[in-house]
């Protein structure tokens, strides 16, 4: 049977794997922030009124269809 690896026995095995690399960001200015910023709401405000949308026309979907079976075995 073999014995279950540690950490760090595995981290060294993984050593000439992978690299830290850095992540550089691209500066902008107070303008191209807001710009982005509002693109990000609308878009936020957008999902949400789909989402509200959906729920609304499944409600509507359960009610006829609540009414439908009602109907057909109220006789």
């Amino acid at each position: 049977m073999r014995k279950r690896r540690s950490f760090k026995e595995i981290r060294e095995a993984y050593e000439g794997y992978v690299s830290d690399s850095e992540l550089k960001f691209k500066e902008l200015t107070p303008f191209e922030q807001k710009k982005i910023r509002d693109k990000i709401i609308q878009q936020a405000k957008k999902d949400r009124w789909l989402e509200i949308q959906n729920y609304f026309i499944a409600l509507l979907i359960l009610v006829f269809l609540g009414f439908l079976f009602y109907a057909l075995f109220l006789d």
